[in-house]
C-alpha cells in the first residue's frame, strides 16, 4: 500500500484502540492493541497485490520480540509523565518508542497531554527497571470526584498525584474506607506503598505544609484538610492498581488545619504526629486527632515528644478535648480527642512545635479467668470489688457478654461461668473472691464426721484474685458439738492491732437460729490452742494473701458429744511463747448470758503464770460476771471474782492444770471484755522470787525490832523518883474512933494495884493540880506497928479532897516544869495523914 493506505491504517489502529469505537465487537472477547493493528493490514479482495510490501512495512514498526507495546489514554484535566529512572538502565537498553503519525520515535522522557491515546513501545523486556510514570490529575469543585485513577497505564514504578484546587474556605475530605491507613515518619511503607498528604496555610495558599506520610493497614480512617490539597500515591510497578483506596468529598470548613480520625484496633501501639513533622507545626494553626476505641477495650496516651516554640501571641500546646479546657489525663475507654495549637511564634527564634504521642490499645479484661463449680453442689462463690473511684466503674463482667459487668457476682453451686477483670481494675488489690462450703447433717446417727480435713475447693486454684476468703458454714443437730482441732500447727490468738506472719488467717464466729452469736477471735497458724468446741452453727473463715499456700491449712473437723459451755477451748502453751485469750467478741462486748472455758495445760516441772489485761466490767441487770481459775486437781481451791472484784494486779502462778471460766451476766450498761495473758516459767524462777521478797520482808522486821529495842532502852535508863506514900485515917480530928484491929492483925493498910488513871482521870485534869503521881503501886508500912498518934503535916494548897477515904492518884502534872514527873497525892477534910 502507498502514503496514503498507511495513514488510513494508522487512523484504523487508533480506532482500534478506542474503546468508544468498539461497539461491533463481540462480548467477552479480548483483542490487544498488536492484534488489531495487524488486522488493519488484512487486505481485502480488491487489495490484495502489494500485501507483501505492506507487512514488511508493518513489521519494520513492529516492537522487537519480547518488548511491550501499550496503548496509553489521558483523560480530561489529567497527564502522564513517563521517563528514565536516574538508576535505570542505559538508554541504549531499554527506549521507549512512540507509535504514531506515520513515524516511531524513542523517548528518555514523555509528556502525555489530556485526553490522547498513544501506543509506545519499550524496546526491552524489563522497562520496570528503566522507567518510572507520574499520573497527575487536577480536581477543583465541579469535578466528578468518582474517576479518579486511569487505566491500562504501563507496570511502572508510578505516583499518583491528585491536585485539589479549591478555596480555602472549602474543606477536603480523605476518607480511606475498608482500607485505613497509618501514619509513619519513614520515607517508605515496607510494602512501598505509601500515600503523602499536603496541605496549604491560610496566609499564603502557595506555602505547602506536609500533614504526613500514611502506609496501607493502620487505624487512621479518614483526613480532613483545610482549601487546597495534595494527595500523592506511590506504587511499586508489581502492584496491580485498579483502585485509589480512598474517596474524595466536600466538606464545610474544619476551621483547622487537618482533622485526622482513627479508629484503633488491638495490637500493637500507633503513632500519631503533627503536621510537618519533625520541621515545625505552622505558625498560628491548629490539628486534632478524634480517636475511637472499640467495645471492650481501652486506650493509653503517651506524649514521647513535645516541643514549645517561642511566642509572641497566645500559647502553644497540646490538650485532650477540643479546647484548653479539656482534661489532661492519658487513658480512655471511649472516643477522645487530642488537640494541639500553635502561637503566633517569634520567628527571631528557632525553636518550633513539634508534637508526637503514642495509643496503646488494651482489652478492657485485664485477667480473665473460670469459676467451675460444676459437680459441687454445696460450694457457692461470691466476687465483691473493693474500688470505689466515683464514676460508677463496674470491674466484675461475664465474659463473653461485655456488657454485663459490676461490683458484684454471685456464683452459685454447679455453675459454670468465665469471668474478666475491668483493665481500670488490679484483680491483685480490687477484687476479693468469697468461696463458702455448707457442711450440714440432720441428725445425730447421720453425722459420723471425726476429723475431716477441711479443705479448699480445687477450681481456685487457677484464679488471678489474691485476696480471697474461704468460709465453711458447719451445722450440727442439737445433740452434738462441733469440734474444729489442729494436727501440726496450733493456732495462736490474735489481740486487736496484730497481724499474721504468714498468709494465711482464721476467723471462728458463731451463729444461732436468730442470727449472728459473736465472733471467738482471729487466729493464725502457729500457737497454742490445739481445739474449740461449741454447740452453735460455726462460721470458719479462712483469710488470705499474696503467696498463700494451701499447704498451709491444719483445720480438722469433728462431730463430739454436746458441751453445756457455748465454746470450749483447749490451749498448751509452752515456754517461751506468751499466750494471749480475749473473751469472745472482743471490743463489742461478750455477749449476754455466755459461757467460755480455756482448758489450759501446765508443762511438767514448770508453772504458768495468769495476768488479767485490758479489762472492762458491765454494770449487771440480771446475774453477775464470774471469773474463775480452777486447778484441775482434788485438793486445790478456786479463786474467783465478780464485775464488783478487782482483779489482781499480778499473775497468779499456776502449777498444775486449770480451767479458766468466764461467764457474763444480763448487763444493764457497759461490756465484759477481758484479756489474759500466759506464761510458762519454771519453778526455780518462782521460788527465787519467793526467797527474795521474804529476805526484804525479814530484813524490815529487823530494822523495825532495833527500833523497839532502842527506844525500850532510853526509856528504861530514865531517873525513877521515890514514891510518895500516904495513909488516910478517917478518924483523925473526928473524935475518938480507931481501928478494931491492931495495925498487925489489921490489914486495911494494904491496897491493891488500881489502875484508876481512866477512872479518876477527869479529877486530875483540873486546873489547880499542880503535880501527877508517878506510879500506882502502895508500898506497905515498914515502921512501928502500934497505935501512936499521927503526926501533923499540912496539906498542899488548894489541892482539895474529893473523898472522906483513902486514895492513891497517879496523874501526870500539867506543868510543863516539871518534865514529865509522876506524884502521889494523900489528903482528907482537914488532916493529913502519913
Amino acid at each position: 500500500p502507498g502514503p496514503a493506505q498507511l495513514q488510513v491504517r494508522e487512523a484504523t489502529l487508533q480506532e482500534a484502540a478506542d474503546p468508544d469505537k468498539q461497539e461491533g465487537r463481540k462480548e467477552g472477547r479480548s483483542e490487544d492493541p498488536l492484534s488489531v493493528a495487524v488486522s488493519a493490514f488484512v487486505p481485502g479482495p480488491a487489495e490484495m497485490p502489494g500485501v507483501a510490501l505492506g507487512l514488511m512495512l508493518l513489521l519494520l514498526r513492529l516492537p522487537a520480540p519480547g518488548a511491550e507495546m501499550v496503548l496509553v489514554t489521558t483523560g480530561l484535566d489529567e497527564t502522564i509523565n513517563i521517563r528514565q529512572a536516574v538508576d535505570g538502565l542505559s538508554f541504549a537498553d531499554c527506549q521507549m518508542c512512540i507509535v504514531g503519525d506515520g513515524e516511531t520515535v524513542c523517548h528518555q522522557e514523555y509528556w502525555f497531554l489530556p485526553n490522547v491515546s498513544l501506543l509506545i513501545n519499550f524496546t526491552c523486556t524489563d522497562p520496570q527497571h528503566t522507567f518510572i510514570m507520574e499520573v497527575e490529575k487536577d480536581i477543583g469543585e465541579d469535578h466528578n470526584l468518582e474517576d479518579l485513577l486511569p487505566q491500562a497505564l504501563p507496570s511502572l514504578n508510578t505516583t499518583y498525584i491528585w491536585a485539589i484546587n479549591v478555596p480555602y474556605n472549602v474543606g477536603v475530605g480523605i476518607n480511606f474506607g475498608g482500607t485505613p491507613v497509618r501514619q509513619t515518619d519513614l520515607a517508605h511503607c515496607p510494602d512501598l506503598v505509601q500515600y503523602r498528604v499536603t496541605g496549604h496555610v491560610r496566609y499564603d495558599n502557595t506555602l505547602e505544609v506536609p500533614v504526613g506520610t500514611f502506609c496501607r493497614n493502620g487505624t487512621i480512617s479518614s483526613l480532613k484538610i483545610q482549601g487546597r490539597t495534595l494527595i500523592t500515591l506511590e506504587v511499586p510497578w508489581s502492584e496491580v492498581t485498579d483502585d485509589t483506596g480512598f474517596q474524595l468529598s466536600f466538606v464545610p470548613p474544619i476551621r483547622r488545619f487537618s482533622v485526622v480520625t482513627a479508629i484503633l484496633q488491638p495490637g500493637s501501639p500507633v503513632y500519631f504526629m503533627s503536621a510537618n513533622w519533625p520541621r515545625g507545626f505552622p505558625n498560628d494553626e491548629l490539628m486534632m486527632w478524634t480517636v475511637a476505641v472499640p467495645p471492650d477495650y481501652h486506650a493509653t496516651v503517651t506524649v514521647e515528644n513535645f516541643t514549645k516554640p517561642s511566642c509572641v501571641k497566645r500559647e502553644a500546646g497540646w490538650f485532650f478535648g477540643r479546647s484548653m479546657l479539656g482534661k489532661l489525663s492519658g487513658q480512655f475507654h471511649k472516643a477522645f480527642i487530642v488537640t494541639l495549637q500553635n502561637c503566633d511564634m517569634d520567628y527571631s527564634n528557632a525553636s518550633q512545635l513539634d508534637f508526637r504521642f503514642r495509643v496503646q490499645v488494651s482489652h478492657n479484661y485485664r485477667e480473665s479467668f473460670e469459676i467451675d463449680l460444676r459437680g459441687q453442689d454445696a460450694v457457692s462463690v461470691r466476687l465483691k470489688q473493693l474500688l470505689d473511684n466515683g464514676d460508677g466503674l463496674s470491674c466484675i463482667c461475664r465474659t463473653p457478654v461485655s456488657s454485663d459487668c459490676g461490683s458484684e457476682l454471685q456464683v452459685g453451686p454447679s455453675d459454670h461461668l468465665n469471668v474478666s477483670v475491668h483493665f481500670r481494675c488490679d484483680p491483685e488489690t480490687d477484687i476479693a473472691a468469697e468461696v463458702t462450703t455448707n457442711i450440714s447433717c440432720k441428725g445425730v446417727p447421720d453425722c459420723s464426721v471425726r476429723e475431716m480435713d477441711v479443705v479448699v475447693p480445687d477450681t481456685v486454684s487457677s484464679w488471678p484474685l489474691t485476696q480471697q476468703s474461704f468460709k465453711w458454714l458447719v451445722e450440727a443437730p442439737p445433740g452434738l458439738t462441733i469440734e474444729l482441732s489442729t494436727k501440726h500447727r496450733k493456732l495462736q490468738q490474735l489481740v486487736p492491732g496484730e497481724r499474721c506472719d504468714g498468709n494465711i488467717t482464721y476467723r471462728v464466729r458463731t451463729f444461732c437460729d436468730h442470727g449472728p452469736r459473736s465472733t471467738l477471735g482471729l487466729f493464725c497458724p502457729g500457737g497454742a490452742v490445739d481445739m474449740i468446741q461449741t454447740a452453735d452453727t460455726v462460721s470458719l473463715e479462712l483469710l488470705t494473701t499474696g503467696g498463700w499456700d494451701t499447704r498451709d491449712m491444719d483445720i480438722r473437723l469433728a462431730f463430739v458429744p454436746r458441751v453445756k459451755e457455748d465454746y470450749i477451748v483447749k490451749v498448751s502453751p509452752v515456754a517461751g511463747a506468751p499466750v494471749h485469750l480475749l473473751t469472745p467478741n472482743w471490743g463489742e462486748g461478750m455477749a449476754s448470758k455466755m459461757t467460755v472455758s480455756w482448758d489450759i495445760s501446765v508443762p511438767e516441772d514448770q508453772v504458768v503464770k495468769l495476768s488479767f489485761l485490758n479489762q472492762s466490767m458491765p454494770v449487771c441487770l440480771h446475774g453477775h460476771v464470774f471469773i474463775s481459775v480452777d486447778q484441775q486437781r482434788d485438793d486445790s481451791t478456786v479463786t474467783s471474782f465478780r464485775e464488783t472484784d478487782a482483779l489482781p494486779s499480778d499473775p497468779l502462778v499456776l502449777p498444775h492444770r486449770f480451767w479458766l471460766n468466764v461467764s457474763n451476766c444480763e448487763p444493764d450498761r457497759g461490756q465484759l471484755d477481758v484479756v489474759f495473758h500466759l506464761v510458762v516459767a519454771e519453778p526455780e524462777v518462782v521460788a527465787d522470787m519467793l526467797l527474795i521478797v521474804a529476805a526484804v520482808a525479814g530484813a524490815l522486821v529487823l530494822i523495825i525490832g532495833i527500833a523497839l529495842v532502842v527506844c525500850c532502852v532510853k526509856h528504861c535508863q530514865r531517873p525513877t523518883p521515890p514514891l510518895a506514900l500516904g495513909i488516910y485515917n478517917p478518924s483523925v480530928g473526928r473524935g475518938k474512933r480507931r481501928f478494931g484491929k491492931s495495925r498487925e492483925d489489921n490489914e486495911s493498910h494494904i491496897y491493891a494495884v488500881i489502875d484508876e488513871d481512866r477512872v479518876y482521870a477527869a479529877q486530875f485534869h483540873k486546873a489547880q493540880l499542880v503535880s501527877i503521881p508517878e506510879v500506882d503501886v502502895y508500898r506497905p508500912f515498914q515502921g512501928p506497928m502500934g497505935d501512936p498518934p499521927l503526926p501533923k503535916r499540912p496539906l498542899p494548897d488548894a489541892i482539895p479532897m474529893v473523898s472522906n477515904d483513902i486514895y492513891t492518884f497517879v496523874m501526870k502534872k500539867q506543868d510543863a516544869g516539871t518534865n514529865g514527873e509522876m506524884v502521889t497525892f494523900l489528903g482528907s477534910n482537914d488532916t493529913p495523914a502519913s
